[in-house]
């Protein structure tokens, strides 16, 4: 029915959409069905420099508040 007017060019793009389809599916499976995200904000980055010991109790006060004034 109607195959006379059938363009090769739709077959591919189909499987072009459809392969970019389970592609992205794939990825976000793999990623744990979640957008990616570290999890990391400033304030736990600077709880983390305090821990390891790169920054003085001073200067995470000091830092610390004023990333709350933002």
């Amino acid at each position: 029915m109607y195959w006379e007017h059938f363009h090769p060019f739709g077959f591919f793009f189909f499987v072009l959409i459809a392969g970019l389809l389970i592609a992205n599916i794939v990825i976000w499976r793999r990623r744990g069905g979640r957008y990616y995200y570290n999890g990391h904000n400033a304030l736990s980055v600077l709880d983390t420099r305090l821990a390891k010991g790169e920054i003085t109790i001073e200067e995470y006060e000091e830092i610390k508040d004023t990333l709350k004034e933002y």
